[in-house]
């Protein structure tokens, strides 16, 4: 059942008047203008004076969920959407990489994603695009990825990677069947005061998922970031799932590629103690269509229902944002925006 967010301490939702949602759609008119294409990194390049034409009200509610510190997800519904313009699902994250046709609901999701931080991408997934598309891939239906069908496990998103996004942000192109988002907050877990201790240390391997592997043996399969990406799934570093203040932690964790080192049978007892919890309390929420769903990395996990997908131009669409707290973590430029893995 789709959760009413407004109801559930840990998230935020909040539907845009029409003076709201026709004052985000004007700035984002204004930003294309002037910017090019939000899929492309110049684009989040002095983006300021376009953020700041985000109506005050909705900023407000941006710097709430941002300086809040128990709120992990908010959604905001009533952005101007057309999915007619948008045109048919397409059978392949390929297909609408340049066409333009969602431009205007594109750079609406980047400025609010922008409030927040520094967009980024990672070449690994769609060629660096910096707005991703989520939808059913008939010949990826069985992977754990944005583009499966069937359920898609609770995760931090890139959870093996330092540089991994502090919020996701996601918005709904058309979503039909209302196939719910799956989301769970490390606030409402419930451990033992020994497994919190476990969980803050080095002691844990989470592997990178498959995705960035399969994109770069296509793309670079001769480069050092293929090298990379492989040590990091056959070698992991040991990291901690917990950190910050025991109090109020962060979390990191990939439920399918997440383990305890070997050998160290406390560690997988905490591992199993903080799945079954997050399992417990995650919650379903559809992303329908002008639906804008912001999700604090460092605090949520998030997954997806399985669904049965047509192939017919009806199914499932959403578009994808990664943002960065603080600086990125190469030199200023539109090119840092694409990160080495």
């Amino acid at each position: 059942m789709d959760v009413d967010s407004e109801r559930v301490p840990s998230f935020l939702g909040h539907t845009l008047s029409a003076e709201e949602a026709d004052g985000l759609c004007t700035a984002a008119r204004k930003a294309l203008a002037a910017q090019g294409s939000p899929a492309r990194p110049a684009f989040y390049e002095g983006l300021k004076e376009h953020i700041d034409r985000i109506p005050e009200s909705v900023r407000s509610i941006l710097n709430e969920f941002k300086n809040s510190p128990s709120l992990c997800a908010l959604r905001l519904s009533g952005v101007r959407v057309d999915p007619d313009a948008c045109g048919p699902t397409p059978l392949s994250w390929q297909e609408p990489l340049d066409s333009g046709r969602q431009a205007l609901e594109e750079a609406q999701l980047a400025l609010l994603a922008a409030a927040l931080g520094e967009v980024f991408a990672w070449p690994t997934i769609q060629r660096g695009r910096m707005v991703q598309n989520l939808l059913p891939v008939e010949s990826d239906r069985e992977e754990q990825s944005g583009h499966g069908s069937v359920a898609l496990e609770w995760h931090t998103e890139d959870g093996f990677h330092p540089d991994r996004c502090r919020y996701l942000a996601l918005l709904g192109i058309r979503n039909p069947d209302r196939v719910p988002t799956t989301l769970g907050t490390v606030a409402e877990v419930r451990l033992t005061d020994h497994h919190r201790s476990v969980l803050h240390q080095r002691r844990f391997l989470i592997r990178p998922d498959l995705e960035h592997l399969r994109q770069l043996a296509r793309i670079a399969p001769d480069s050092d970031m293929l090298r990379r990406a492989r040590a990091m799934h056959e070698a992991p570093e040991p990291a901690a799932l917990l950190f910050g203040a025991p109090e109020s932690p962060c979390l990191r964790i990939d439920a399918p590629y997440t383990t305890a080192v070997a050998g160290d049978d406390e560690a997988a007892e905490a591992l199993a103690a903080i799945v079954g919890e997050l399992t417990r309390v995650q919650r379903d929420v559809v992303v329908g269509q002008g639906d804008a769903l912001l999700v604090d990395n460092y605090r949520a996990v998030h997954g997806r229902r399985a669904f049965l997908p047509r192939f017919d131009g009806t199914d499932r669409w959403l578009k994808r944002v990664s943002v960065a707290a603080g600086p990125l973590p190469t030199a200023p430029g539109a090119g840092a925006r694409v990160l080495a893995i």
